[in-house]
């Protein structure tokens, strides 16, 4: 079933509430790993058109482990002051408003709807909220956009709603969702928040290392079983300096803009 059937009509909406309150999503995440899954993965291809060229000779014991396939990593090329997509997918930008708000997806999002405490939030406060919508036949890993110590990590419990368009229309999904969050202290972009939010059916995160530092590039993680979202925090002064390149030029416009895994977005301006 589509999200379009789970949102727009009151079966489905009857539906999604008795899922995310039984453990059918639970089960569900059972039986997708499991070695009978395996024969869901052929047609998961196929409908979603997965370029497999990257992942030749891999076999895989059940579709969970289909889906956090991992390919060889390429050296990113990039200048310290250029912004990097930390994954793909599809990248709006909304700004952070001096009350720490973020008009985005048709809601009002504040900052602690995201973080943890109102000492991180302000952190942001007057910065620039990056959205990358995952899909499904993107690369589900994600990678530190610049060198960085991970100065803390937490999670947010929440439900499990889809990151499709029609469902953020709908309810305020990355206030809703269970989401992971990682505070940086980056080489060229300050402090910085990076929110992993978990989605429909399962919206689990495997985190590649300990609290450390990191190289630009670098794993950081993946998503389990289905697709999600990454939000990136940054502050005022990155806000101020940034020019995106274009066509990101119109993720400011809120639309959604194609990228990929360590991609050039933009870059910082001198003052």
């Amino acid at each position: 079933m589509k999200a379009d059937f789970f949102y727009r009509s009151i079966p489905g909406r009857s539906i999604l509430k008795v899922c995310q309150k039984s453990g059918a999503f639970r089960v569900a995440a059972w039986a997708l790993r499991t070695p009978p899954s395996r024969r869901l993965i052929p047609r998961y291809i196929k409908r979603n058109g997965i370029d497999m060229t990257p992942y030749e000779g891999q076999r895989y014991r059940s579709y969970a482990e289909f889906f956090a396939r991992s390919k060889a990593s390429a050296a990113i090329e990039s200048e310290p002051e250029e912004l990097i997509s930390p994954c793909d997918g599809l990248v709006s930008a909304y700004p952070v408003t001096p009350e720490l708000e973020i008009p985005m997806k048709g809601s009002h999002y504040h900052m602690t709807d995201l973080l943890p405490s109102p000492e991180l939030a302000e952190n942001f406060c007057g910065g620039l909220c990056l959205v990358f919508r995952l899909e499904a036949s993107d690369y589900h890993h994600f990678c530190c956009f610049d060198d960085a110590r991970l100065l803390a990590r937490g999670f947010i419990p929440g439900q499990l709603h889809s990151v499709q368009p029609i469902a953020c229309d709908r309810v305020p999904v990355y206030r809703l969702n269970r989401r992971w969050w990682c505070l940086l202290e980056t080489r060229n972009f300050g402090y910085a928040a990076q929110i992993e939010v978990g989605a429909m059916l399962v919206g689990g995160v495997r985190f590649a290392g300990p609290e450390g530092w990191m190289r630009r590039g670098d794993e950081m993680g993946n998503f389990e079983l289905a697709g999600s979202t990454v939000l990136l925090l940054l502050g005022p002064e990155v806000r101020r300096r940034l020019a995106f390149f274009p066509p990101f030029t119109e993720a400011m416009e809120g639309r959604e803009v194609r990228t990929s895994m360590g991609e050039r977005l933009g870059r910082l301006q001198d003052e």
